[in-house]
């Protein structure tokens, strides 16, 4: 019985090192693909590319992309590989004018994985691509324009109100606050409320389970990293094994919210000034575009409502929590967002809109930690690279470092310090075109931009007019972002002091 164990075993062992070397020798040609054709390239090796440092959590994702950016910086773009895949970064900021706007065509696509008839929720305008991506752009779109945004702005007032009253009770208990997680409840908040059309206690109940099932979707754990790995990369593993890349029951959860949610509101006859009113009137009235009608399925408008999820939050959290970082550690600036707030008796859309150094201040948040320090692409078909005799080749991923962009002194001066005055009316028209970039830029540039930035802004005014930041013997000083998540985060979070200004 030993003799047949020993036996198996061995013959195990064997056939594992003889499918690791198989795959080896099939794959590792790869790595030689920049090298035959004269294009400047990281080395990679089996069977992660380049991507070695960002496993071994030295590196994260958004570093490595501006390690490379800072490392070749003056040519057009350098080749690097994702795993088995051949990838380039684009530096030239000509060459990135072309990727993102002028030959759109040749990169309109992403590499995220999608299935619509397993996971519904993941056939997001995110991830879509090619005439897919196109159609439901334009079928969603007018729900974010400017006069839809004014119309919805008390309810993110509403949320706002929350904020400062929860906050002002939570400095009332302790001397600092982590504002990282604080804000994520926030950004959920605004969420709960706009895109999925509910009442919820997220903001002040940790144990809510709206709360609990986001941060199933984007926590570090081992099974979040191996979903979003197959996400980014294994698109065909998932599509051949029927693989989920969301957890079951927080899918669940998200879709059959937005679906009784609508149910609701047709059986009782509610209206609300929300994003889920504005696609429910898609849905089951459609609507005008340019001539075309237009509408959506069901399917469609939980998939917009969850990409908030995907998308927002998490930015919200990070912008939120930096801004109030650059307030306490620049008091002169801080001292000027207080008497802009302070100029207006109330916060509407309106006196929001004209608080022009509090958007400034943003900016300048946003550039210098910028919540996703990369924008992706898949080239759709082969691209001659203008000035030369390279072919960047039909599915080869494209990446841009917009930190790398952002923290560019040749683009920024100066650009470890924090300067509002950058964004100011006189000196915005000298910022060089697709060098600032915090929504992304050309036709997939975020759609929910200006929603997002008036959440936060009315978050943040609400805020400033009622505290003053300080920090803490905990506040990060030097700042060190957290290798090992894909969004900028601060190491051991962002703790600071808000001191009520009334008192």
């Amino acid at each position: 019985m030993i003799a047949v164990i020993t036996w198996f075993l061995g013959c195990t062992i064997i056939a594992a090192i003889s499918i690791v070397l198989a795959a080896y020798l099939f794959f590792s040609p790869v790595y030689s693909y920049f090298k035959t054709r004269g294009i400047p390239f990281e080395h990679g090796t089996f069977p992660l590319g380049t991507l070695w440092p960002v496993f071994r959590v030295k590196k994260s994702y958004t570093q490595l992309m501006l390690h490379m950016y800072n490392k070749h910086k003056g040519k057009k773009f350098v080749g690097f590989f994702q795993f088995f895949r051949k990838s380039v970064l684009i530096i030239d900021p000509d060459l990135l004018r072309n990727v993102l706007v002028k030959d759109f065509e040749y990169f309109d696509s992403k590499s995220l994985h999608y299935n619509k008839e397993l996971e519904p929720l993941t056939a997001h305008l995110f991830a879509l691509d090619g005439h897919e991506w196109k159609v439901l752009r334009t079928k969603i779109a007018p729900a974010f324009s400017s006069g839809k945004l004014k119309g919805m702005f008390q309810v993110i007032l509403d949320v706002g109100d929350q904020l400062r009253e929860y906050t002002s009770k939570m400095t009332a208990e302790s001397e600092e606050l982590e504002c990282k997680d604080l804000f994520l409840r926030y950004g959920l908040a605004i969420i709960a409320s706009t895109a999925f059309g509910i009442e919820s206690d997220v903001l002040t109940d940790k144990s809510s389970t709206f709360f609990e099932m986001a941060e199933t979707i984007t926590e570090p754990t081992l099974g979040g990293m191996f979903r979003m790995g197959l996400m980014m990369y294994g698109g065909n593993i998932a599509k051949q094994f029927n693989l989920r890349i969301l957890p079951k029951k927080s899918h669940e959860f998200f879709f059959n919210l937005a679906k009784d949610t609508v149910q609701y509101r047709e059986t009782h006859e509610k209206t609300r000034n929300d994003v889920m009113q504005l696609l429910i009137q898609l849905l089951r009235k459609g609507g005008k575009y340019a001539d075309e009608d237009i509408s959506i399925t069901v399917e469609e408008l939980a998939a917009q409502t969850f990409v908030f999820i995907l998308a927002g939050y998490e930015t919200t959290s990070t912008s939120m929590s930096f801004f109030l970082y650059e307030m306490a550690m620049n008091p002169e600036v801080q001292e000027r967002v207080h008497a802009e707030v302070d100029a207006v008796d109330e916060i509407t859309y309106d006196t929001l809109a004209g608080m022009e150094y509090l958007e400034m201040a943003l900016d300048e948040t946003l550039r210098k930690h910028v919540p996703l320090g990369f924008l992706s692409r898949v080239c759709s078909k082969d691209y001659l690279v203008p000035g030369t005799n390279h072919v960047i080749e039909k599915g080869t991923d494209v990446v841009i470092s917009v930190t790398g962009l952002h923290s560019d002194p040749d683009l920024f001066p100066e650009p470890e310090r924090f300067i509002p005055e950058r964004f100011s009316k006189e000196n915005k028209g000298n910022i060089k075109p697709f060098s600032y970039m915090p929504f992304g830029e050309g036709p997939r540039f975020c759609i929910g931009m200006r929603m997002g930035k008036v959440a936060v802004k009315a978050g943040l005014a609400m805020l400033m007019k009622r505290f003053s930041i300080q920090t803490t013997s905990r506040t990060p000083n030097p700042l060190k972002y957290d290798p090992h998540t894909i969004n900028t985060v601060a190491v051991g979070g962002m703790w600071l002091r808000l001191v009520d200004r009334k008192s």
